[in-house]
C-alpha cells in the first residue's frame, strides 16, 4: 500500500508491458535481486545465530540434567554430594527370626551386636464394640437416626454430640453414618481413626500416633453415642491409652514409641516379640561404594564425550541456512541432510566448553588440601589425551583405599569448603564439588554472558532484517511506480499517434 499526496490510502496501480512489451515482473526482480539478496543473506544470520542459541541451551540443559541424576537430595540413591554414597553397611543376620528386621545406616559402626528380648511392641491407644447392631449388614449410607442398633441411639434436641481428645463433633438425626465417620478421620487434632467392621459389627477407634503417649479420651456430651452406661456404639467415654515398644539391646534396656527406630545409625523394624537372643553382624560395603563411583564415573564420561562431540563437530562453512526459496527447490531428504550440515559446528572449539572440560580434567589431579592426595591417588586417574579427558578406574586401587581408610575416600570426594576466595575454595574441596561447581559457574556464565550476548545479536539481526524488507518493499514501490508512468506515457503518445494517423487519413480522403 502507499500514501496518495491527500493521506489516502491507494493501491498502487501495476501496468506491466501493454504498451512498451516489457516483461517488467521479470525486470523489477533483478532489479530487486541485491535487495533480496541481503534480506536472505541477514536471515541466515539471525536463523545461525537462533541455533547457536539453542546448542548454548542445550549444553546447559545436559548439565543441570548430570547434577539432577547424579549430585540431588531428590535422587539420595545417587546423589554423590551426600556423604552417605560412600558409607555402605551390609547387616547378616547371625540367628534366624522373624520377630525384628535391621538395617545399617551409613553412621552405623562395624562389629556384632546382639538383641537380648523384645517384651512388647509399640501400639496406639484403641477402643472397639462388637455385636452392637441388630443386622448382620448395615450401609454406611443410613441416617443415625435408622441405624438399627441394639441399644437404640438417643438424641437430645434432635442430636447427639461428644468430644475425641479435646475436638467437638455434632451430628444431627439425619446425619448419613459415613458422614460422621469421615468427619471424625479427617480431623487431624482428634487424630485418631473411628471405622465400622461388618465382621464384628461394630465400631474401632485408634489413635494415628503409637506409644504410651497415644491417647484417646472421649466424652459423651448429647445423647448417648458414647455413654458409659448405655452406650449405643458399644464404646464408653473414657481415656484409652497405647503402649511404648519395650526391649534390650546389648543387654541395656530400650523403650521407643514406635516399632520402626534408629540408634547409632542402625534401623529397627520390630515385628513381634523375643524371648531368645538373636545376634548380628555389621559390616562395610565396600563393593557397594566402588560400584557408586563407578556409576557416577560411568554418567560423568558420558556427559565428556557429549561435549566433546560438540566440540569435534565438522563446520561446513558452505552450508548456510537454507530459505523458504531455496528449500522449496529440494525433495524433503535433502532439506533435512542441509540442515543438518548447517547446523553442525555451532560449537566447535568453543572456548567456555574447552575450558569447562580442562577444568574438570584437572580437578582429578590437583591435590585436595586436609588429605594430601588427589582423586587419581585413588584409582580415578584421567586417560590418555586420545581419551579427552574421561576417567578410567583402577577398581583394585579404589577398593584397597576404601577398606584401608573410608573417612579419607569420604574427604576426597565430598569435601565441603566455606572459603569465599574461589581459588581457596576449589583447593579444599572434594572432587565431586568441584565437579558441581565447575557445572554451576559454566551455567552462570553462559545464560547470564554468551546466552545474553547471543539473544542480544539476534534481536538485532531481526531489526536490521525488517529494515531490509522495508528498504526492498520502497524500491519495488520505486521500480514499479517508474515502469507504470513509463507505460503510461507510451500510452499516451501511442493515443496521440493514433490521432494523429487517422486525421492524417481523413485529409487525404477529403
Amino acid at each position: 500500500m502507499s500514501i496518495d499526496s491527500l493521506g489516502m490510502n491507494r493501491e498502487l496501480m501495476r501496468i506491466s508491458g501493454l504498451s512498451s512489451g516489457l516483461d517488467t515482473d521479470s525486470i523489477v526482480n533483478s532489479l530487486l535481486k541485491i535487495d533480496q539478496y541481503k534480506v536472505d543473506r541477514q536471515f541466515q544470520v539471525k536463523t545461525r545465530l537462533e541455533w547457536k542459541s539453542d546448542a548454548y541451551r542445550e549444553i546447559n540443559l545436559m548439565l543441570r540434567s548430570f547434577r539432577e541424576d547424579n549430585m540431588s537430595v531428590l535422587k539420595a540413591e545417587n546423589n554423590m554430594l551426600s556423604k552417605y554414597s560412600y558409607n555402605n553397611y551390609d547387616v547378616t543376620m547371625l540367628d534366624t527370626t522373624d520377630a525384628v528386621t535391621i538395617k545399617a545406616g551409613a553412621t552405623s559402626v562395624s562389629g556384632m551386636m546382639t538383641i537380648n528380648s523384645i517384651t512388647q511392641l509399640a501400639t496406639s491407644a484403641k477402643t472397639e464394640s462388637l455385636s452392637v447392631f441388630n443386622t448382620d449388614t448395615i450401609s454406611l449410607n443410613t441416617a443415625l437416626i435408622d441405624l438399627d442398633l441394639v441399644t437404640p441411639l438417643q438424641f437430645t434436641d434432635n442430636e447427639v454430640s461428644f468430644s475425641i481428645n479435646g475436638e467437638t463433633f455434632t451430628f444431627g438425626e439425619d446425619a448419613l453414618l459415613s458422614d460422621m465417620l469421615s468427619t471424625i478421620n479427617a480431623n487431624a487434632t482428634a487424630g485418631v481413626s473411628m471405622n465400622y467392621s461388618s465382621l464384628k459389627k461394630g465400631f474401632s477407634i485408634t489413635a494415628k500416633q503409637t506409644g504410651a503417649a497415644s491417647t484417646i479420651d472421649i466424652v459423651n456430651i448429647k445423647g448417648n453415642t458414647f455413654d458409659a452406661a448405655s452406650s449405643a456404639f458399644g464404646i464408653a467415654e473414657g481415656i484409652y491409652t497405647g503402649q511404648d515398644a519395650m526391649l534390650t539391646i546389648e543387654n541395656i534396656a530400650v523403650t521407643k514409641e514406635t516399632n520402626s527406630f534408629t540408634i547409632d545409625g542402625i534401623s529397627y523394624s520390630l515385628r513381634d516379640t523375643l524371648a531368645t537372643e538373636v545376634s548380628f553382624n555389621i559390616e562395610r560395603d565396600v563393593q557397594s561404594t566402588v560400584d557408586k563411583v563407578k556409576g557416577f564415573i560411568e554418567n560423568y564420561n558420558e556427559l565428556l564425550e557429549k561435549l566433546q562431540e560438540k566440540l569435534d563437530e565438522p563446520l561446513y562453512r558452505t552450508y548456510e541456512p537454507l530459505t523458504d526459496e531455496k528449500r522449496s527447490l529440494l525433495t524433503e531428504a535433502q532439506a533435512e541432510k542441509w540442515d543438518e550440515m548447517a547446523m553442525s559446528g555451532l560449537l566447535k572449539n568453543d572456548s567456555n566448553i574447552t575450558n569447562l572440560i580442562s577444568n574438570l580434567r584437572s580437578s582429578f589431579y590437583t591435590v585436595i588440601e586436609g588429605t594430601g592426595k588427589t582423586p587419581a591417588d585413588i584409582g580415578l586417574r584421567t586417560g590418555s589425551y586420545q581419551d579427552k579427558g574421561k576417567i578410567i578406574i583402577d577398581e583394585d586401587i579404589l577398593q584397597q583405599a576404601i577398606e584401608s581408610n573410608p573417612q579419607e575416600i569420604e574427604n576426597i570426594f565430598v569435601t565441603l569448603s566455606d572459603a569465599e576466595d574461589y581459588s581457596d575454595k576449589y583447593n579444599q574441596s572434594g572432587v565431586i564439588n568441584r565437579i558441581s561447581d565447575l557445572f554451576l559457574n559454566y551455567t552462570k556464565n553462559a545464560t547470564y554472558n554468551t546466552l545474553a550476548n547471543t539473544d542480544a545479536s539476534i534481536s538485532q539481526a531481526e531489526n536490521r532484517m525488517d529494515q531490509l524488507i522495508a528498504t526492498m518493499e520502497r524500491n519495488e514501490e520505486r521500480y514499479w511506480a517508474r515502469f507504470t508512468a513509463m507505460e503510461t506515457a507510451l500510452a499516451l503518445m501511442n493515443s496521440q499517434a493514433s490521432s494523429i494517423i487517422s486525421q492524417f487519413n481523413m485529409i487525404q480522403e477529403q
